[in-house]
């Protein structure tokens, strides 16, 4: 079974606490690896954090992840 990782985001604190939900998007992907039939590893989170730049603690996360293969 292949691997998957998530990566859920919200831009403010407002959109983390009342906004497009962390909990909807990680459902979503969740959802999403079942039927895709992938592992889903961990979902790694960036809660009010804007995407203005990769210098995201869940980014930098996510990138090393991935340069480890």
């Amino acid at each position: 079974m292949k691997k998957a990782v998530g990566y859920i985001r919200v831009s403010t604190e407002g959109q983390a606490e009342k906004g497009i939900s962390l909990e909807a998007q990680r459902a979503k992907i969740e959802a999403y690896a079942t039927l895709k039939d992938l592992t889903l590893v961990e979902v790694i989170e960036d809660a009010g954090i804007s995407a203005k730049s990769l210098k995201r603690p869940g980014m930098q996360r996510l990138l090393e992840i991935v340069h480890r293969g």
